[in-house]
């Protein structure tokens, strides 16, 4: 197993962990044989939800420039941010290339089919008959810049050819199935199958299943609760249809969500004086204190610890990550990152700041049990810098204040944990920004190995500190362990028949 496939698996756990779970429904529609799937692409949460929920072995079609580090940088820009205004297109362009690496990483790990719309299309076609033959379903999300109607965009219609191409390697005559993604009901639903027919001219074919495919991801739609489509192209929040546009010009079911705001701070912390501290208003200032005394343990813990007493921390991963400093930018990336996630969130969303402190302080607590239990020590710097720059004129300072040891777990990926978590589940946040944090933390987590600052060991022990602390502030271990009890019972009985 390469080290891509094990960032890829790392990524996918905490994606289940924090996205919420979505329920199948219609699974009975499903026929017996493969078939290929047509739905709603709802931003990323349709592919999401497919990898992560959909029932069965399946695999999913995804742009092919997302899989090659040289083609993301401007599909990324042209697709996702090309709307954005002017004077903050450069950040987005900077943020496409930031995104590559770990785009070839997902693309290609995970259950996917690169799709191109040049010479190589051909390829696209054999890996989908391909997968069909193995009996794997494929789904496909084949939505494109026109609209259709209020809950799909208009279809691209070549994706209908891969029946024909199905037939003439088989025989056999491939089912399409609608299924439309509702991330605000947490539910996919799954509709009626339409079968291809080959007699037919596959102009006429590709017209008729792309209507039937539209219009029952629309009816599928419109049968559920009155809620917030979320549409293909990727618009502001506010503009986000409903889906029975008659009782919403009636009644607007529920108010929608503030946005991500700089406005007035909630709390006018002008009033504040340590005689307050303990009004409603002001309670939560209290959480800070968390810093003092990990400041105190964390002095104990790296002067007061004999040496005698310390753990080598190390593993042959280690010595197969090189020691790259440029990994510094984002090594020292997640001090800011702190700052300005508690720093929003004591000015704007209370609860948000309370629940990150809280998270800080399980993992702060956690890892000081550890040290002081179990002292760590790591022995993986660079004895002399390879080079000459800026950066590692800039890991010498590091190296120079920050002892190696306290190191298991890592801090660095403990408290990266929390900050996605807290900025993942809110609502006013905008999804760029929520990219870009899951992004970073990702990011932060990987460089401390490369800047020879933790083990990978180190990584992978602040996990189930972080999953503790998730607990402990969501009440949402049980929930994951009971999703995971109830994919391995699938995955068995997939085996069994």
């Amino acid at each position: 197993m390469d080290l891509s496939s094990v960032v890829y698996k790392i990524i996918k756990f905490f994606t289940w962990l924090f996205y919420p779970h979505i329920k199948v429904v219609g699974k009975e529609n499903l026929p017996e044989e493969p078939c290929i799937v047509v739905g709603n692409h709802a931003k990323m949460n349709g592919p999401i939800g497919c990898e992560l929920y959909f029932p069965g072995d399946r695999f999913i079609w995804t742009a092919g420039e997302m899989m090659h580090i040289k083609e993301v940088p401007a599909y990324a820009y042209k697709d996702f941010w090309s709307y954005k205004p002017v004077w903050i297109k450069w950040f987005f362009k900077l943020l496409s290339y930031f995104i590559a690496p770990l785009s070839v990483c997902i693309f290609n790990n995970a259950h996917c089919i690169g799709v191109y719309h040049d010479i190589r299309l051909m390829s696209t076609f054999r890996e989908t008959v391909k997968r069909l033959q193995e009996g794997a379903n494929v789904i496909i999300f084949p939505e494109r810049d026109e609209e259709y109607n209020n809950i799909v965009w208009d279809f691209h219609e070549h994706f209908v050819d891969v029946a024909r191409s199905y037939y003439k390697r088989t025989g056999k005559d491939v089912c399409f199935v609608p299924l439309y993604t509702a991330p605000n009901l947490r539910s996919m639903f799954i509709g009626k199958p339409v079968r291809f027919d080959h007699e037919a001219p596959i102009e006429e074919e590709r017209k008729r299943i792309c209507k039937a495919m539209k219009d029952g991801v629309t009816e599928l739609a419109e049968a559920q609760p009155v809620h917030t489509v979320v549409p293909y192209p990727n618009i502001p929040r506010k503009d986000y249809p409903i889906n029975k546009e008659t009782m919403f010009v009636q009644t607007d079911p529920a108010p929608r969500p503030k946005h991500f705001t700089f406005g007035p701070p909630v709390v006018d912390y002008r009033k504040f004086r340590f005689s307050k501290l303990n009004d409603p208003e002001f309670k939560h200032l209290k959480l800070l204190g968390g810093w003092i005394v990990y400041f105190i343990f964390y002095f104990i813990t790296e002067n007061l610890i004999p040496e005698s007493r310390l753990h080598l921390i190390h593993c042959a991963l280690d010595d197969i990550i090189p020691f790259n400093e440029y990994f510094f930018i984002f090594y020292c990336y997640w001090y800011v990152l702190i700052v300005i996630s508690l720093l929003y969130f004591l000015l704007y969303d209370i609860d948000s700041f309370c629940k990150l402190q809280k998270f800080i302080m399980i993992t702060q607590f956690v890892a000081m049990v550890i040290y002081i239990a179990y002292p760590s020590i790591q022995d993986l710097r660079p004895a002399v810098m390879p080079r000459d720059n800026f950066f590692c004129h800039v890991a010498e300072l590091i190296y120079w204040f920050d002892t190696p040891t306290g190191v298991f777990p890592s801090l660095h990926v403990a408290y990266s944990l929390g900050i996605a978590s807290v900025w993942l589940k809110d609502k006013k946040a905008p999804d760029w920004w929520k990219v870009f944090v899951f992004i970073s933390c990702v990011m932060i987590s990987v460089s401390v190995t490369f800047v020879k600052q933790h083990s990978a060991l180190d990584v992978l022990s602040a996990i189930p500190v972080g999953i503790i602390a998730e607990h402990m502030v969501f009440g949402r271990l049980h929930a994951a362990r009971r999703r995971y009890l109830r994919w391995r019972a699938r995955k068995l009985a997939l085996r069994i028949k």
